[in-house]
């Protein structure tokens, strides 16, 4: 499945040490723009430290993994809900861009070619190598 996560991942360690890190993510589907499918992914162990450290609300991933049924009974009523335990997690697309690091980005490119430009028209004949 590839969607955007709708909220920065919750992080825990079990009993046992081993971390978990769930996150929800919104997929859409491909036929109907309006119609959003909002599910829960389970990572554990080196795939929750990931998860944990980089991946944030707003990101793009893609997840592959299996589908987790749970069924409970609550007031008499059974209900059931379904997450994807993953096996790997993986960013789609590029790092965001925003008009800081744009700018910050134009500026090194200037400031270089400014740099190179001044080097060619330099005596460098002094300059022993």
């Amino acid at each position: 499945m590839v969607g955007n996560v709708v909220a920065d991942p919750t992080n825990k360690n079990t009993t046992t040490g081993k971390s978990v890190s769930t996150l929800r993510l919104a997929v859409n589907n491909p036929m109907n723009d309006k119609d959003v499918l909002f599910i829960n992914v389970d990572t554990w162990e080196k795939q929750a430290d990931f998860v944990s450290k980089f991946v944030k609300k707003g990101s793009m991933v893609s997840v592959v993994g299996r589908l987790k049924q749970d069924d409970w009974e609550k007031d008499g009523i059974k209900r059931t809900s379904y997450a994807i335990v993953a096996d790997r997690v993986n960013f789609v697309g590029g790092k965001k861009k925003d008009a800081a690091s744009t700018s910050t980005t134009a500026t090194a490119v200037a400031t270089t070619a400014a740099t190179a430009a001044a080097l060619q028209s330099s005596d460098l004949e002094d300059v022993s190598f």
